[in-house]
């Protein structure tokens, strides 16, 4: 691909992006709750697209693909994850979503402090999900770095094609908030779709004459790719059942998700998300798949293997056909990029700014107006930190998910749902839960405590072991009086006196 070439379409894109933000600045008041909410409006089929957009980005082209070329089909397991977190949607997802919208919550973590009554649950969370969700953020920047150099062959450095995607994301989540996030989500996700589509069709028929001789061809060559536990013996079946459960516990409580439940403009479109989303995984799954299996048909050995979709559609798709694929992958990676980035943002914010002005006597409206433009300025703070991890940090994309992000965030799971459903947890409980777990897991992954596993991921004796402390603790201690919890719980009894339009 030209760089020239690449320069036009990237600046058409980035100018294309940049006005969508403008359009939605105009709609977007100076609340917080309509910045970083979309003041709860989220229809079905943009939800759909900025669920699926937010949840696959550089972890599908490259970070599953990779997967899938070097240890197989066992990585279909994470399609299960997002079946299973189905009904973990219309239940739990229900709860959270009532509460937030007679309440007024525009994230997971405010809703913690606000159901335990302590600001220290949320704090201990929000610190937990920028340590994790960063790292994921620089991933993407990651992502669109190592596309625009490999397809030019240099010509864009890495670095170039990082600090890009930092750029417009900054430039068109500052202008219009969620609504500019949602959009840009349809188009990118519409893009994602229907380019992976294409480029799996192209390559399968191309480079291997159709779908049987691709399949014929991984069996003579590399059958193990097409059993359990596969490529290098990863997916086994204590670490099948690890990554079901971690992911579809994360996949809930991951905060940039977690805004997209509480913006649901009603009950229906949560039910459609929890319908819908694993439908629209195994569509993607299914388009990495076969392009992974092109990969170990045509190119066995790849030394890159999280690189071998942009390797391979360099070689096989015409110029025009090209640059749209590029711009897809760069798409997707900023999608992600983009709801985290005004998730965290909303995050420090509301548990460390919000405080302290309430502290010194500010009144409502201004408060909400100075946590608004205090969630702007963090945008470029925090995607800031996104590329010193895509610079300086893991080389691995689904290492750095797999190993890091959910993990992390599936550890306050537990502390979630027991706010949910159980009245006796209590906060003293919960920040324990977190930070032994999370504790636990640190010192399992880096081999501190030298405790064989037997093919588990360590997150899940550390979750089992948060789940204790939490139980035992909150025995112990005091919970919130009871006219507090009361004032969730009652919700649950009675959710249709919940409007379907918060006001």
């Amino acid at each position: 691909m030209p760089v020239t070439t690449m320069w036009i379409g990237l600046g058409a894109f980035a100018v294309l992006l940049v006005y969508l933000g403008y359009l939605s600045n105009r709609r977007t008041t100076k609340t917080m709750e309509d910045f970083v909410l979309g003041n709860r409006k989220l229809n079905k089929l943009p939800a759909f697209f900025t669920v699926t957009a937010t949840l696959f980005s550089a972890f599908s082209y490259f970070g599953i693909t990779g997967q899938f070329y070097t240890n197989g089909i066992g990585a279909w397991i994470q399609v299960a994850t997002t079946a299973a977190v189905g009904p973990i949607i219309y239940f739990a997802g229900t709860r959270i979503w009532l509460v937030a919208r007679r309440y007024g919550l525009v994230n997971v973590t405010e809703y913690l402090s606000d159901r335990y009554a302590s600001r220290s649950v949320g704090l201990v969370a929000g610190v937990i999900v920028i340590v994790a969700l960063v790292p994921y953020m620089g991933a993407q920047f990651r992502g669109s770095g190592l596309t625009l150099e490999a397809v030019t062959n240099g010509g864009i450095p890495y670095w170039a094609g990082a600090v890009f995607l930092a750029v417009v994301v900054t430039l068109y989540v500052m202008s219009g908030g969620f609504r500019s996030v949602v959009w840009t989500d349809v188009i990118q996700g519409a893009l994602m779709y229907v380019l992976l589509a294409v480029a799996m069709l192209v390559l399968v028929f191309t480079q291997t004459g159709g779908f049987r001789n691709l399949m014929d061809t991984v069996q003579e060559q590399q059958s193990e790719l097409l059993s359990n536990p596969g490529g290098g013996g990863l997916f086994g079946l204590p670490y099948l059942i690890s990554v079901l459960v971690i992911f579809a516990a994360a996949h809930f409580t991951m905060p940039q998700l977690q805004q997209r439940w509480m913006a649901a403009r009603s009950h229906s479109t949560l039910k459609f998300i929890a319908i819908s989303l694993p439908i629209g995984t195994g569509l993607i799954y299914v388009c990495c798949f076969y392009i992974a299996m092109v990969g170990v048909a045509t190119r066995p050995g790849f030394p890159t293997p999280e690189a071998i979709y942009p390797a391979m559609i360099v070689e096989v798709l015409p110029q025009w056909l090209l640059l749209i694929a590029i711009l897809a992958i760069v798409a997707a990676t900023g999608s992600t990029a983009n709801s985290i980035v005004l998730t965290l943002s909303s995050i420090v914010a509301k548990e460390h700014v919000r405080p302290v002005l309430a502290r010194r006597g500010a009144s409502e409206q201004a408060l909400d107006r100075t946590v608004t433009v205090t969630t702007r300025v963090m945008l470029p703070v925090l995607v800031g930190g996104g590329l010193l991890v895509a610079f300086f940090g893991p080389e691995s994309i689904i290492g750095i998910i797999v190993s890091i992000t959910w993990p992390a965030v599936f550890l306050i799971f537990p502390s979630l749902l027991a706010g949910l459903y159980w009245r006796r947890a209590t906060a003293p409980g919960a920040v324990a839960s977190m930070i032994v777990s999370e504790a636990a897991f640190l010192s399992l992954d880096q081999g501190w405590l030298p405790i064989p596993l037997a093919g588990w991921h360590p997150a899940m004796p550390s979750a089992i072991l948060g789940v204790a402390v939490l139980v035992v603790v909150s025995l112990l201690t005091r919970p919130p009086e009871k006219a507090h919890l009361d004032r969730h719980f009652d919700l649950f009894e009675e959710p249709s006196t919940v409007p379907d339009a918060r006001g």
